[in-house]
C-alpha cells in the first residue's frame, strides 16, 4: 500500500504537467520580454516593431498599444491645467 502513494503522486505531477499550456520559452517570451503598454495613445499605428532597437533610431520605444505592438513616444499625457 505504500508504494501506491508515490505512484499516484506521478500520476497526478504528469496531469498537472500537461495542463500547463504553451511552452516554457512562448511564456517566457510573452510574460518577460513583451514590450510595455503604451502610456499615450498612440500616435501612429502604421510602425510595427518586435524589439526596442526597431525604433531608437527614431527616438521612439517599442509598446504595446491596441492596434499592435508598435514604434511611439510612449510618454505619460501632459497634464491639462
Amino acid at each position: 500500500m505504500a508504494s501506491v502513494l508515490p505512484l499516484q503522486f506521478l500520476l497526478v505531477l504528469c496531469v498537472a504537467l500537461q495542463l500547463l499550456s504553451g511552452s516554457l520559452k512562448e511564456r517566457f517570451l510573452k510574460y518577460i520580454l513583451e514590450p510595455p503598454p503604451c502610456r499615450s495613445e498612440p500616435e501612429n499605428c502604421s510602425k510595427f516593431c518586435t524589439v526596442q532597437e526597431d525604433c531608437k533610431a527614431q527616438g521612439l520605444s517599442c509598446c504595446s498599444a491596441f492596434c499592435g505592438t508598435i514604434c511611439s513616444l510612449n510618454r505619460p499625457p501632459e497634464p491639462s491645467e
